[in-house]
């Protein structure tokens, strides 16, 4: 709900959001992004959106263990045009994100790995988008789902 309210026109109000180390880096990341973020109390806050593309076009993201933070950011920043690098802590380097990179990389997006292939740590370059339709597994359907 963050990442769309950040991409959207004009200011979403989101109450009772659940307070979290998931829902942290992905606020600290939008912020990093150049989205509005403001904390209004009581788990309140206001998103101000940006309207379909980030203002900030080169960044570093810390994004922790963050998972479900991790994955929506990846796609999202890979059609963004920008120069991306996403990273967290050692267990974060561990996890697989393969299957998405797959699908994004059949895109035309441009993805390297920083720290070995198919686990989270990774650098995003501006793309050259593709009008085809990607092929994924059944299973890479998991990656995007955090993303809905």
């Amino acid at each position: 709900m963050l990442l769309l309210a950040a991409l959207a026109d004009g200011v979403t109000e989101v109450y009772d959001l659940l307070d979290s180390d998931d829902t942290r880096h992905m606020l600290a990341a939008l912020a990093t992004l150049g989205v509005g973020v403001e904390d209004r109390g009581n788990n309140h806050w206001r998103i101000s959106g940006v309207g379909g593309a980030f203002p900030v076009r080169q960044a570093e993201l810390f994004l922790g263990n963050a998972g479900t933070a991790f994955r929506p950011l990846t796609a999202a920043l890979a059609l963004s045009g920008g120069d991306y690098v996403l990273k967290g802590v050692a267990r974060m380097h561990e996890r697989p994100i393969g299957d998405l990179v797959d699908a994004l990389k059949q895109l035309g997006a441009r993805i390297d790995y920083s720290w070995q292939p198919r686990i989270s740590a990774l650098h995003i370059h501006p793309a050259r988008w593709l009008a085809i339709a990607p092929r994924c597994a059944a299973t890479c359907l998991a990656s995007f789902s955090p993303a809905c």
